[in-house]
């Protein structure tokens, strides 16, 4: 951590001024122009209710009735109709091909549009878990890319690139060019969520970083509430989708006054451009940088260290290209080579996967929840900013696993609660179910940092990679769970989110307490200390920001990729 002790020190010197608060106004913009498309499904492709239309012109679909003896067609339900068989003298079941539907509350939808209902049903799901698969393969891809290119570069591509294609989808008329639309946004949506992140923790003074990276979903709980209101006054999907989309490229301009983050310019050998970024970076916070000797000799020390660290891990990959299937094996399963590593994993693993199904689940259940799926959505954004909020405190001063065990024990009980209310009290209804989201969004907010201080060093990352493939597996099977069980079974929905919120809870019991506690560096430092974990001794919450900053730096990039 020598390099990031080194330039975490110029850091300080360029203080906090405008030069960050471009980073951190331009990116949280457009983290927040991103989460209309993210949870579209709602009012693109929402459920609605239809009428089958048999294929008598003499009837209005309306006013047929059962009649065997009578006319030739009748109506059975919205799927399915009956046609007298004139060759049996018996009735024929087929399947409806067309439909009326209620245009009450929305003009046009993709639903609408493309006939998403009955045996189609499957499709309104796939169009929201398209979009998650995108970002399961985007995530790997874009640290890739961003690593090799720059964040700026990533960052600016992704950014023209979503808002553009999500724009080009407002004319497709073609359901798998919108359905392929859908995976490549998905695909991109880490290149900002990500990328961007990543770009404003870069450039943040570390006393301000942990603050930062906790407020990071800040702009999804805007977004959420700003895409209610406007889906509120737009109700045709083309000009909804054209609405929220526009403006994520009004702030394109931007990027001209964005730099490259200096530390990836250091890292990649670009010492001009990076002395030329921090020259700038200085006169907008108003300080003075170390003379240029002192300022090129740190850059000279910390590029050395950072080739000597690329070194050894490129002996390391050549080394493991060179093993047996055995080894490459037992490499992917290290997370599980021993007792307490393989109970942390499994734990992790579940709570990842629960508390992504709840959190997705609960956004996208709003029929079930309240008769206005509008005001649902804008609450959801409301009730996400003190849960985000409340969570920046609670891991400078409170424990993390007994806050994470109570927020999951509300969100079950109130939630299982709703299953057992008389529909009619809507209120409640409406109330408990805000409030189960919002510890879920708590929870989901210190589930990083606990993820991060419960693995060792040697495997946090890898850690962190197995939670967030079962976060996407959760995201993308929870808009299923939805659309296909909620119509059939509504209160099922219900106990399934909340009994899961109960059972991470329970799982959450079986884990130690990271609070006051050094980051374990090795896998033997958590196998033989009785106490999991080295407590220190007089260590406050502020003496623990502190000295767990500089070990957790290098994985708060991916804290912020959990987060998309």
């Amino acid at each position: 951590m020598v390099t990031s002790d080194k330039f975490d020190d110029l850091l300080t010197k360029l203080g906090t001024g405008w030069w960050n608060v471009m980073f951190i106004f331009a990116t949280g913009y457009w983290n927040i122009h991103i989460v209309s498309n993210a949870l579209s499904i709602l009012f693109v492709a929402p459920a609605l209710n239809h009428t089958c239309v048999p294929p008598n012109n003499g009837y209005p679909h309306n006013s047929i009735t059962f009649n065997p003896s009578g006319s030739n067609t009748t109506n059975v339900n919205n799927c399915r109709y009956y046609t007298n068989d004139t060759e049996g003298g018996g009735l024929e079941e087929k399947a409806c091909s067309d439909w009326i539907y209620d245009n009450s509350t929305y003009t046009l939808t993709l639903t609408s549009q493309f006939d998403l209902v009955c045996s189609r049903e499957y499709i309104r799901a796939t169009y929201h878990s398209l979009y998650m698969f995108g970002t399961f393969f985007g995530a790997p891809i874009n640290g890739l890319t961003s690593d090799r290119f720059g964040r700026k570069t990533t960052l600016s591509l992704g950014v023209m690139t979503y808002f553009l294609i999500a724009i080009s989808s407002c004319w497709v008329t073609s359901l798998p060019v919108i359905l392929t639309f859908r995976f490549i946004l998905g695909f991109i949506h880490p290149a900002i969520f990500q990328t961007g992140n990543t770009l404003a923790l870069e450039v943040c003074e570390p006393k301000y970083r942990s603050i930062l990276g906790a407020l990071t979903s800040l702009p999804w709980a805007i977004g959420t509430m700003i895409w209610g209101g406007v889906a509120y006054l737009i109700r045709d999907w083309r000009w909804l989708q054209l609405a929220v989309n526009i403006p994520g490229l009004l702030l394109v301009p931007i990027l001209v006054f964005l730099d490259e983050s200096p530390r990836w310019l250091i890292v990649r050998g670009k010492f001009e451009k990076a002395t030329k970024t921090l020259d700038k970076a200085a006169r907008w916070n108003h300080v003075t940088l170390p003379p240029q000797e002192e300022l090129h000799s740190l850059m000279h020390a910390i590029r050395q260290e950072a080739n000597m660290g690329k070194s050894g891990m490129e002996k390391q990959v050549k080394r493991a290209y060179r093993e047996k299937v055995t080894h490459f094996l037992l490499h992917l399963l290290i997370l599980f080579r021993t007792h307490k590593l393989r109970i942390i994993t499994c734990i992790l693993c579940l709570k990842f996967f629960l508390v992504s199904f709840i959190f997705y689940g609960m956004t996208l259940n709003a029929v079930n929840f309240s008769a206005d799926p509008f005001l649902y959505m804008v609450l959801l954004g409301v009730f996400e900013v003190p849960a985000y909020m409340v969570t920046a405190p609670i891991m400078a001063r409170c424990e993390r696993k007994w806050p994470i065990i109570i927020l999951y024990f509300i969100s079950g009980v109130v939630i299982v609660a709703v299953a057992f209310i008389p529909s009619d009290l809507k209120t409640l209804v409406l109330v408990l179910a805000l409030m189960g989201r919002m510890c879920i969004s708590a929870v989901f907010a210190i589930l990083y940092l606990y993820c991060v201080e419960l693995y060792p060093t040697e495997v946090r990352l890898q850690g962190l990679g197995y939670c967030a493939i079962l976060s996407r597996f959760g995201s993308m099977i929870s808009p299923f769970i939805t659309e296909l069980l909620g119509p059939v079974y509504p209160s099922a929905l219900s106990l399934v989110f909340g009994l899961g919120a109960l059972v991470a809870g329970l799982a959450t019991l079986l884990l130690p307490e990271t609070l006051n506690r050094k980051l374990p560096d090795t896998i033997a430092d958590i196998e033989n200390n009785p106490s999991e974990l080295i407590r220190l001794e007089n260590c406050g919450a502020e003496k623990l920001e502190e000295e767990g900053e500089e070990a957790m730096k290098d994985e708060e990039s991916e804290l912020a990729k959990l987060q998309a």
